[in-house]
């Protein structure tokens, strides 16, 4: 009888050895997804960081050129940060209004207006395209002057030496905004009596929180507290007295 040599192939997996390999590597898959969902998140929201902090620099270096003046932030002029509003087509996808804006000649890259994570489309011819901004300025920054505000004496900063209170590190500039919130590049909202409302909402595209800047120069990403917060889309959502979140943005928009 012919010895069976030792390194001779064995037969086919059983079913049960199918079986247990299958189980294994859905654990393993379930293990991973979330982290690797986890890690994409965490990365796109750097880039979206990046993105506000060169956003926060070109309007940084606006004033130098023009006087200690604040860029615009409101449409209907042609000195406006941006052109037009986002809401819908065509501006939502044309391009041009932000390159006749005037912050874009001291950051020539239409990239740095758009969250990576913003992935609402409309389409054009048929074919789906990208709207092309998701970022929008604090309406208390280079905001329309003829606004009446709860406090007057509150009312838009047109120039650097005017933001105080709140301070230039507690000053929010740039946000991330919602995409069913997004419109004229103009971000507001109110904390005082007699209203508590998101007039705007800012996204949740990484996580629990937004991204901001502020007119120090600096960019971050803030956590909600209030679990209503992440789930807020559009605009004028009312909110409960105290909302913790909304005093906030509050706090960095309005003098205290």
């Amino acid at each position: 009888m012919k010895p069976r040599h030792p390194f001779s192939p064995r037969g086919a997996f059983t079913l049960i050895e199918l079986l247990v390999v299958i189980a294994i590597i859905a654990i393993l898959a379930g293990m991973l997804l979330p982290a690797l969902a986890n890690a994409k998140s965490k990365a796109t929201g750097l880039r979206c960081l990046s993105n506000l902090k060169q956003m926060q620099l070109a309007w940084q270096m606006y004033p130098m050129d023009n006087q200690d003046k604040i860029v615009l932030n409101y449409l209907g002029t042609t000195n406006a940060w941006i052109g037009g509003s986002v809401s819908s087509m065509p501006g939502a996808t044309n391009q041009l209004d932000i390159r006749n804006g005037k912050l874009f000649p001291y950051n020539t890259s239409t990239e740095i207006y758009k969250c990576p994570s913003d992935a609402l489309g409309f389409k054009v011819a048929g074919r789906p395209v990208l709207r092309v901004r998701s970022y929008s300025i604090n309406g208390q920054i280079g905001g329309d002057p003829s606004i009446t505000f709860v406090n007057p004496s509150a009312g838009p900063k047109s120039k650097l030496d005017q933001i105080t209170r709140p301070d230039p590190s507690n000053a929010m500039v740039f946000v991330d905004e919602d995409a069913d919130s997004i419109d004229d590049g103009y971000f507001a909202v109110q904390a005082a009596p007699p209203r508590w409302t998101w007039q705007n909402t800012a996204a949740s595209r990484h996580g629990n929180g937004g991204v901001l800047s502020f007119a120090d120069g600096h960019a971050e990403q803030w956590r909600w507290v209030e679990p209503d917060t992440r789930r807020l889309k559009g605009l004028d959502k009312p909110a409960k007295v105290g909302h913790r979140d909304l005093a906030r943005f509050h706090r960095a928009t309005y003098e205290p």
